[in-house]
């Protein structure tokens, strides 16, 4: 910590070594908005270093990502932003980044972490991950894929288990509500907890007041997607597309046989992954009764323009810039993203999430195409 620092300052050291030897580091923080979070601090890397500090204002959970000097993602990590100095590290290709320091950072993040259960499964995820990688595509990688599946959810078990005892312990209010806002505990159990917490013990508002918000908007969504299935009938919307154009769903779906609603933001790293795929269905079945409604959860309109260019978007392509907290994701039920809806001319669902050769699959057999 610098000289004459407050009480309150924290300092972020990062050691990336030659994972990561130049470009930025980005600490986030998640506002009240599902899905969407605010800038709190950006750093370069220089030889694989960087350093970042400021003053904390109300301790919580925050994402530190790195990216190249070509702005490839290289991982990032979550952890409880509070006084004093946390450490940033490389842990390897599948560990990702990891961060030490602060008492309350290593109680819900070592708890689990640091266990000989937790170090076991990710050894063994690491050499799954490293075989399959090595293989071409067939029975042998189809069966290490299953198994790396497994393991992952293991992984998240562990981790999810933890995190659930320190969220429900009586120990510490704060250690709790960090352990929530890792993923302790959610929906409605969430908030009860957090009802209890704040009867207890003083907690940071802005805070408690985000998880709120967030957890309140996820119980909304959820309940709605049990309601959009197949065969369900969605609600028209409009929105302002990136030309400058108010678009409208029903238009779409008068002028085409089968229209597929896509949600996605340029955040969504697999969302952006998905592109080709949709260049590729527009090109074999656009002229035969298909297109692509496009609506995105950005909440910056810089960052959905920039992606939108970047990956050469040809299709109606919205956005209102609330995020999660649009009346559009809403009505469709999101909880994450990509997510998608294969609907007809009358706004029925034919089909929920279809991606890669799944979406031309069903594509070729509803406009009796071939694949």
């Amino acid at each position: 910590m610098s000289v004459g620092a407050r009480a309150a300052d924290y300092v972020i050291v990062g050691d990336l070594g030659d994972a990561v030897e130049q470009g930025e580091v980005v600490l986030t923080r998640s506002t009240a908005v599902l899905g969407s979070s605010v800038d709190v601090a950006r750093a370069p890397i220089l030889d694989g270093r960087f350093r970042l500090e400021g003053q904390v204002t109300d301790m919580g959970r925050v994402s530190l990502s790195a990216k190249d000097d070509e702005g490839n993602s290289k991982g990032s990590v979550q952890f409880v932003l509070e006084p004093g100095e946390i450490r940033i590290g490389y842990a390897g290709p599948v560990a990702g980044l990891s961060a030490d320091g602060g008492p309350y950072n290593q109680r819900v993040v070592a708890v689990w972490r640091d266990t000989e259960e937790y170090g076991e499964v990710l050894e063994d995820y690491a050499e799954v991950m490293a075989a399959k990688a090595d293989l071409e595509e067939g029975p042998e990688r189809e069966a290490l894929t299953e198994e790396a599946i497994r393991l992952y959810n293991e992984l998240n078990r562990i981790r999810g288990g933890a995190l659930r005892r320190v969220a429900l312990s009586d120990d510490d209010p704060l250690a709790s509500l960090f352990a929530i806002e890792m993923g302790g505990l959610g929906g409605t159990e969430a908030l009860k907890r957090l009802d209890q917490l704040q009867s207890s013990a003083e907690l940071p508002t802005s805070t408690v007041t985000a998880l709120r918000a967030r957890t309140e908007t996820g119980i909304r969504m959820r309940e709605t997607a049990q309601i959009v299935q197949v065969g369900s009938t969605v609600t028209d919307f409009s929105a302002v597309g990136l030309d400058g154009e108010t678009h409208r769903l029903q238009d779409s779906l008068a002028k085409n046989d089968v229209v597929l609603i896509e949600l996605w933001a340029s955040w969504c790293g697999p969302c952006r992954a998905e592109v080709p795929t949709l260049k590729t269905a527009i090109q074999q079945f656009g002229e035969r009764g298909f297109d692509i409604f496009a609506f995105s959860l950005d909440d910056n309109r810089e960052d959905w323009e920039d992606a939108s260019t970047e990956d050469g978007i040809t299709w109606i392509n919205t956005c209102d810039f609330m995020a999660y907290d649009s009346p559009i994701p809403a009505q469709f039920g999101v909880l994450a993203i990509p997510m998608n809806v294969l609907v007809d001319s009358d706004g029925v669902i034919l089909a929920r999430n279809v991606r890669g050769e799944g979406l031309l699959e069903k594509l070729g057999e509803l406009l009796d195409g071939e694949v």
